[in-house]
């Protein structure tokens, strides 16, 4: 194999593994950001400790705490081209972690859309709170 060959198509890949990367950076600013911050306040006032612990290149979390050993964590992380993966871990004590995951596109995320999972993972975590008995986690892949 031609070693010119070989180093401009690893320049030509990793361009295009930066671009998914940078595209999921710009959705997740654009909705995901906004969104959580929306919700910031009213949690705050609800007795949450709400923060973001992870801030790396591709890969973003949102944590909403209720005591140390009572809290919800929403991953989303940059799964491929286009793409990227949300994860929610509820954990309370006494009760088994529940983990939910999903992938979805880059391009289709919206503010609109990302409110409703933080609405539903909070609307789970509660759930887990209160003792209902949760159905099984389900992987899926969604259309935003």
């Amino acid at each position: 194999m031609d070693g010119n060959w070989k180093k401009s198509f690893l320049d030509r890949l990793n361009q295009a593994q930066t671009n998914w990367v940078r595209e999921f950076e710009e959705s997740v600013e654009k909705a995901v950001g906004p969104a959580f911050d929306e919700m910031r306040g009213f949690l705050a006032e609800n007795g949450f400790r709400v923060s973001k612990p992870l801030r790396e290149e591709g890969r973003r979390s949102f944590k909403f705490e209720l005591a140390e050993n009572a809290y919800l964590l929403v991953l989303f992380r940059s799964a491929g081209i286009g793409e990227f993966e949300i994860r929610a871990e509820c954990f309370v004590p006494g009760q088994q972690p529940l983990l939910t995951k999903a992938i979805a596109r880059n391009k289709d995320l919206n503010p609109t859309w990302a409110q409703q999972q933080f609405e539903t993972a909070l609307d789970n975590f509660v759930g887990l709170l209160a003792g209902e008995q949760m159905e099984a986690p389900q992987e899926e892949l969604v259309g935003v």
